[in-house]
């Protein structure tokens, strides 16, 4: 279980032969789905808010959704959106994964 102010969880991944261009279209289709209110900060960073919720039996505060796209790899963090939220209990790994899921349907929707 991570501890951190704010807590937080990312991942690094590699898509070779996509460009940056496909991946930030993709990254930005896929934070819309999820209702996500993606919105650019610089060409090839995407920030967004996931929603407060419950996650197992955790009341979790919502969290700040940061993708940053190099050429052939994808960086995802997400992060307690309140600066005292200390404990992550699994909710940033879910948010990640459920991001990861949607983006790479849509990455395989478009080949």
């Amino acid at each position: 279980m991570p501890v951190g102010f704010p807590a937080y969880s990312e991942d690094s991944l590699r898509y070779k032969g996509t460009s940056r261009k496909e991946l930030a279209r993709a990254a930005e289709d896929a934070l819309d789905e999820l209702g996500w209110h993606p919105r650019r900060d610089g060409k090839y960073r995407i920030l967004a808010s996931v929603p407060a919720g419950f996650y197992l039996i955790f009341l979790c505060w919502g969290a700040k959704f940061t993708v940053d796209i190099e050429e052939g790899r994808l960086h995802v963090r997400s992060e307690g959106s309140v600066p005292i939220e200390w404990l992550d209990v699994g909710q940033h790994s879910a948010n990640i994964k459920k991001f990861l899921d949607q983006f790479e349907d849509i990455l395989d929707e478009s080949d």
